[in-house]
């Protein structure tokens, strides 16, 4: 784990990122009300730094995705000024505009889904 804290907006792209895979592990291991009180509250402006800390694993293999190239928490590339994927045509950003989270269509042609807010990221101009 590095010393530098991560912002909101990268909190909350890693959040969002990783909500379905935790809330599958929620629901396995009978914590699924626990979590969906932390998205709530995530949703409701509440600090993506404080969940993301509570719910994400150091070393968890399923964390790992880099969007920056900056490691952070040894476990994830967070979104910053140098992006890996260039913005444009076939490329999504947060509906609400709070993170800096970057995704394209899936294999299949759908819209990725901001799972933070339940909504499907907004295509960039």
């Amino acid at each position: 784990m590095t010393s530098e804290e991560p912002t909101e907006s990268e909190a909350l792209a890693v959040w969002c990122a990783r909500l379905p895979g935790l809330r599958e592990q929620a629901r396995r291991t009978g914590v699924g009300e626990r979590l969906d009180r932390d998205v709530a509250r995530v949703q409701e402006g509440g600090s993506a730094v404080r969940a993301v800390h509570k719910w994400v694993r150091d070393g968890d293999p399923e964390a790992v995705r880099v969007w920056s190239g900056r490691d952070l928490l040894g476990l994830v590339g967070f979104p910053g000024a140098t992006r890996t994927t260039p913005v444009g045509a076939g490329t999504y950003v947060c509906p609400r505009e709070r993170c800096d989270r970057t995704a394209g269509r899936d294999a299949q042609g759908h819209v990725p889904v901001c799972h933070a807010f339940g909504a499907a990221m907004r295509p960039t101009a």
